[in-house]
């Protein structure tokens, strides 16, 4: 069995996602023909059984919403119906857990069933923990990376006030300018929020991943976690390199196809296939951990160059130009405006 998924295998559940989403669209007078127009799918079969999906037809179904209800704010609300409906033992786990810490982890370790379209990699910083997410699987059109970054900010946003009371401490920085339906935010979230950051990132104080959650039980969390860990291990295509990627950032071509079993070829029209390629996967990670480090940690140009093995200063800013659009110095004076 393949350690991945990729676009097109059917192996997302139509219950988490989909159907919500449907449903609100159609509250909203919109068919749900027009809805699935082009994925393939049928909302008879949806219905009837538990319908698997692939993410490239989950990508179509949120791109027709967008298009047939552009400000109804569909992405806040998804966030908050997949938060408050969670009935799978990974769920349960997830909303026991006695503080953020330990749901990160529990996140981590069920990623197939509670998060598969994305995964986070945290950076722990004197004052703050940053959770820079990344899509997991493929490169959807930005209107539907923006939709699935505005439902994380729900999710997050309905949690810390459901179960922790301290949303107003939480900061969201969104890798976009700020959006025409921006009363949409002002709606669903309390916590903290910025536009036009170099990625998509969830700001934390450190004090606060530990605040316990008074209505966890640790018996029933170990319970559902237990029975929870037969789901697959399964992750995104994307994430798959990725994680090769953060363990070796000069890793080839031909030795990630080699870990694949295809050839160098194979891997260059799959990456294609997924919207992406392996030097852009390496530039995006390469340009959050260089933004942590000049932004968050204080590094000075040289430090970070060195960590990132540049040998050369002058590469690495206009590197940093490339990434950002910005020199460090330039980026360092733009956060400093926003706090």
């Amino acid at each position: 069995m393949k350690s991945y998924f990729d676009a097109e295998t059917a192996c997302l559940s139509s219950q988490s996602l989909l159907l919500p989403l449907i449903e609100m669209a159609m509250q909203r007078g919109v068919n749900s023909h027009q809805v699935l127009k082009g994925s393939k799918l049928f909302y008879d079969d949806l219905t009837k059984s538990q319908k698997m999906l692939s993410f490239r037809q989950l990508n179509t179904v949120i791109e027709n919403t967008i298009h047939l209800l552009p400000s109804d704010g569909l992405s806040f609300l998804l966030g908050q119906h997949w938060l408050f409906n969670q009935t799978s033992y990974s769920g349960q786990a997830l909303l026991n857990c006695k503080n953020l810490m330990q749901m990160s982890r529990v996140i981590c370790l069920e990623q197939f069933t509670l998060c598969p379209l994305v995964f986070f990699i945290p950076y722990r910083c004197d004052s703050h923990t940053h959770y820079v997410f990344n899509l997991a699987i493929a490169m959807p059109p930005p209107k539907v990376i923006e939709f699935y970054f505005e439902m994380i900010a729900a999710k997050m946003n309905a949690l810390c006030k459901w179960r922790f009371d301290f949303t107003d401490k939480i900061l969201v920085k969104f890798p976009f300018s700020a959006p025409e339906h921006l009363e949409q935010y002002y709606a669903h979230l309390a916590v903290q929020y910025q536009f036009e950051h170099p990625y998509f990132c969830i700001s934390i104080p450190n004090e606060l991943l530990r605040v316990s959650q008074t209505t966890a039980t640790p018996i029933i969390h170990h319970y559902f976690l237990q029975q929870a860990n037969s789901t697959t291990e399964q992750v995104g295509f994307i994430q798959h390199i990725s994680k090769q990627l953060i363990k070796s950032p000069k890793c080839s071509s031909d030795a990630i196809a080699h870990s694949l079993n295809i050839s160098s070829a194979t891997l260059k029209r799959k990456l294609k296939n997924h919207n992406t390629s392996l030097q852009t996967l390496k530039d995006a990670l390469a340009k959050q951990h260089a933004v942590i480090n000049i932004t968050e940690r204080g590094y000075s140009n040289e430090q970070t160059a060195l960590q990132l093995n540049f040998s050369d200063l002058t590469n690495f800013r206009r590197t940093f130009k490339r990434w950002t659009g910005m020199t460090p110095s330039q980026l360092r004076s733009t956060v400093a405006l926003n706090t």
